[in-house]
């Protein structure tokens, strides 16, 4: 079956909820979860928070992918050139600071850093302000009944042509060696790659790699 991608820009709340719950089982219920304090209960709240920043204001973009006979298999969540993730107090208003004020001080104080060390990352891997003028990746997820039916490839290529529409580049970010594989898989290729400090009660550090695709180039192909 080929995914039909589309993209979606007044969804009802039924809809959202619907793209929410997708999302948290794609990631089995545990997207950031240490950050979160493993409260599986914040998981779809989270996640909403991340869908309803990308429609304010056409700041974000958000993406489904539906096969026939079944409705909705897979969501992306991007944001276009000009704008990024939490930049706007609006952003921050649809969701994302409800979510912070039930976290306890540790986690707060937690995502707080992580913020900063991320965007310090991704300058650093990308260069100053690459990532403003780009295409960036910031949330996909396939339900898990229909992984590895090119649904994830489908919902990047969809925004991947819509970045060589404008002449910019695709990026994104990703922990994990299986993530890596499937984003090289894609065609991206890794800029760079940094530690960052593990959520409260773990020690040490985990790797986040930052990925870009050339599809600002004339020669791009999907």
């Amino acid at each position: 079956m080929t995914p039909i991608i589309r993209e979606v820009s007044s969804p009802s709340e039924a809809e959202l909820n619907e793209y929410a719950k997708i999302l948290a089982e794609s990631f089995d219920y545990n997207l950031f979860g240490a950050g979160l304090g493993n409260d599986k209960s914040l998981q779809e709240p989270f996640i909403l928070a991340h869908l309803n920043a990308a429609l304010v204001s056409g700041e974000g973009q958000v993406h489904v992918a539906e096969l026939p006979g079944v409705g909705v298999a897979g969501v992306a969540v991007w944001f276009g050139p000009g704008y990024k993730f939490l930049d706007s107090k609006a952003q921050r208003n649809a969701g994302w600071d409800e979510i912070m004020s039930r976290l306890e001080p540790q986690y707060q104080d937690w995502w707080e850093t992580f913020l900063a060390t991320y965007d310090e990352l991704v300058e650093k891997s990308l260069g100053s302000g690459v990532k403003l003028g780009a295409y960036h990746l910031q949330l996909i997820g396939v339900a898990p009944k229909h992984q590895k039916k090119g649904v994830a490839g489908a919902l990047t290529r969809y925004a991947e042509a819509k970045a060589h529409a404008v002449h910019v580049r695709s990026v994104l970010e990703t922990v994990g060696a299986v993530n890596v594989s499937i984003y090289k898989a894609l065609g991206y290729g890794v800029a760079g790659s940094g530690p960052i400090k593990s959520p409260p009660p773990y020690e040490g550090n985990f790797e986040m790699f930052v990925f870009s695709k050339r599809t600002d180039n004339e020669s791009y192909v999907a």
